[in-house]
């Protein structure tokens, strides 16, 4: 049995998630020969540290009773989630504290500090990849860590691992996607006829939106995405603001009507194509033929198009109406991590 010391940077929905994985799931980790122990969890009120592990079950229970981790025992008033994997014992690092678009912290120094220790760490929080994509990677190379983030994209989609395993010596051409189904969901309910302000709570109501839905209606969320899918491409150069972005937040009722009397969808599209040897990127409403694959993403699916020289195109979509699927896809990472200790990407 190959034991694996983790910290839980954030104890919120995904992290929360990834524990029921960890409790429903604990049979399959066995047979697969993998025990994850949780030696450290950290918050916004700071960290716990237990050398010997935190049941599952008590962090779970810890935040259905609507305690913090200052609840813990353990508890250690000066320590920071920034400073929690330079001060621990552990092999991995779960990453998925609440996305801060402007500085990426506490995530980001937390990452680059396991990361500084040679410890794999596995991302569900975008922005320390949108902030230093580059930097990142260059610390795996040179301190022989592992990095996995296929949840940060479309959740329990597996765009990334496509793009980096199954896509051998292919050039990517094109690139199309729906990432985001707050925004997808919103849409639809626009064009029943419903308002956004009802669509956003609803979609807030089940947890999927965010208490400032801006993120997503504005297509940063999706510009965010788009990004991490071309850094995970061998030779993109780009950088995140030659993507141009529009989001759906001035998209009206009679727009949708004006599409679907032409046989059409509104889409927040996700585009990329290559243009001889740069890129052309772009985040914005798309009027797509309702039939289309991606015109037929309907609600809480979200979809991905790839066209190549040698797979030709690839289409996969998925559904995801609650944050199970990204929680999963951590716990995928996490395994991936725990089976590949040479250092790579």
């Amino acid at each position: 049995m190959k034991t694996i010391r983790v910290l839980l940077a954030g104890l919120g929905t995904v992290n929360r998630g990834w524990l029921d994985v960890l409790v429903s799931k604990s049979s399959s980790l066995r047979d697969a020969g993998v025990q994850f122990v949780i030696v450290g969890v950290a918050d916004s009120t700071g960290v716990a540290i237990h050398p010997r592990g935190f049941r599952p079950e008590t962090l779970l229970g810890l935040k259905k009773e609507g305690k913090k981790v200052k609840a813990l025992e353990g508890f250690q008033q000066e320590m920071t989630t920034e400073k929690m994997p330079a001060s621990c014992e552990a092999e991995l690092l779960i990453e998925s504290t609440p996305a801060n678009l402007e500085t990426a912290e506490p995530g980001y120094s937390a990452v680059k500090a396991a990361l500084g220790k040679g410890m794999a760490v596995v991302l569900a929080n975008k922005t320390p990849l949108v902030r230093g994509f580059d930097e990142l990677r260059k610390l795996c190379r040179d301190h022989g860590a592992r990095m996995a983030y296929s949840a940060t994209v479309c959740g329990g989609l597996p765009v990334v691992n496509v793009l980096q395993r199954d896509l051998r010596l292919a050039q990517v051409r094109r690139i199309r996607g729906i990432f985001n189904a707050t925004s997808n969901f919103v849409l639809r309910e626009l064009g029943r006829g419903g308002t956004l302000e009802a669509a956003v709570r609803e979609a807030q109501r089940l947890g999927a939106a965010e208490a400032d839905p801006s993120h997503d209606l504005h297509g940063h969320d999706t510009a965010n995405k788009l990004y991490i899918i071309l850094k995970s491409i061998e030779g993109f150069e780009g950088s995140f603001s030659d993507i141009r972005i529009t989001g759906i937040q001035n998209v009206t009722v009679r727009d949708l009507e004006a599409a679907r009397e032409r046989g059409s969808v509104i889409k927040l599209l996700a585009e990329a194509y290559r243009e001889g040897d740069s890129w052309r990127l772009s985040v914005e409403p798309a009027e797509l033929p309702e039939k289309s694959f991606l015109g037929g993403c309907e609600g809480w699916e979200m979809g991905f198009e790839i066209e190549t020289d040698l797979y030709e195109r690839i289409c996969m979509k998925n559904y995801e109406a609650d944050p199970l699927g990204t929680s999963a896809a951590v716990m995928r990472d996490c395994l991936d991590v725990a089976g590949h200790p040479e250092g790579g990407r």
